[in-house]
């Protein structure tokens, strides 16, 4: 197999931890609620059954609440519908946009989630986790890259909080885009700023930074930052 064809392989085998996050900030739902709906809809019941009324009656924030912790139970059916229905009730919610994008884009449907990323940062063009996740998805399937990359690079520049994981996704697009050199400066910085506190996510940007390395023929680099990754594994 040819070294560009590997290139692609990998590409498309990159860890998508370092891209793409849920948002669940400002969380206020009785956590004892979402645990007997949520326990409810992991019953024999139809994915396609209607939501309990107690759901249906549930604002839009609390809408996109309940779709995260659907998400993160793994029932991506059920948290794309209560997306859907947060952003039915209120078009310019940026937030539950991303998070459907997020669900979309682990059902493959790759289209969906650019459209439903773009809607975001058409509602909220300051929201980082929009720019970002329409650009780790451009980084996977290497559409739109230099559209994203215009995108992010400022972005990074007003969001210092969020440079890190912002950073490990223009890597991505560096990567792909063949620009290995800067690729390597772009995943190296990601590591610089990752909080060591999270391991997994540091592991998953060494392991990028190691791809970029054998991209450039340094083997010794990639194997430094292998080690270093499965150390934190």
């Amino acid at each position: 197999m040819r070294p560009a064809r590997l290139l692609t392989l990998a590409l498309a085998l990159l860890p998508l931890a370092a891209g793409c996050r849920n948002d669940m900030r400002e969380v206020r739902l009785d956590m004892t609620q979402v645990a007997r709906l949520v326990r409810a809809y992991g019953s024999s019941a139809a994915a396609a059954a209607p939501p309990p009324r107690s759901v249906a009656d549930l604002p839009p924030e609390r809408l996109n609440d309940l779709g995260v912790m659907l998400e993160r139970r793994g029932m991506l059916d059920r948290a794309e519908k209560h997306y859907r229905m947060a952003v039915a009730r209120k078009p310019d919610f940026a937030r539950a946009w991303v998070n459907l994008g997020n669900v979309l884009r682990q059902q493959k449907r790759d289209d969906e989630a650019a459209d439903s990323y773009r809607r975001a940062m058409a509602a909220d063009p300051a929201l980082f986790e929009a720019v970002n996740n329409f650009a780790d998805l451009c980084a996977g399937t290497g559409r739109f890259a230099e559209e994203a990359r215009a995108l992010l690079v400022p972005a990074l520049e007003k969001h210092p909080p969020e440079e890190s994981v912002g950073r490990d996704t223009l890597g991505k697009l560096l990567l792909r885009a063949g620009r290995y050199g800067e690729a390597a400066v772009a995943f190296q910085a990601a590591v610089d700023l990752c909080d060591p506190r999270e391991k997994a996510l540091l592991a998953t940007m060494l392991d990028h930074l190691a791809q970029a390395h054998r991209a450039l023929g340094d083997k010794d680099a990639a194997r430094s930052a292998e080690i270093r990754a499965a150390a934190l594994r």
